[in-house]
């Protein structure tokens, strides 16, 4: 069975590809990171900065979007 490169639906006769569910996927899977690395150091850390927060934010997103990427799960 031969699926689609940007949408993983099944190319038949009749496929028309919408490659938006991806993209869309990859947003969902950024905002998870981006929530849990803006959240745990919360948890963890008595005291910290605006900085801290945004930028583990920003480094989880990148790292769930990697891993989701390479993972391919």
């Amino acid at each position: 069975m031969a699926t689609c490169p940007k949408c993983g639906g099944y190319l038949g006769r009749n496929h028309h590809c919408w490659g938006g569910r991806r993209t869309l996927n990859h947003i969902r899977m950024a905002l998870i990171g981006a929530l849990a690395g803006f959240f745990l150091p919360l948890l963890w850390l008595d005291r910290f900065s605006v900085p801290l927060l945004l930028t583990t934010a920003v480094l989880g997103s990148v790292l769930t979007l990697a891993v989701h990427r390479y993972a391919r799960f």
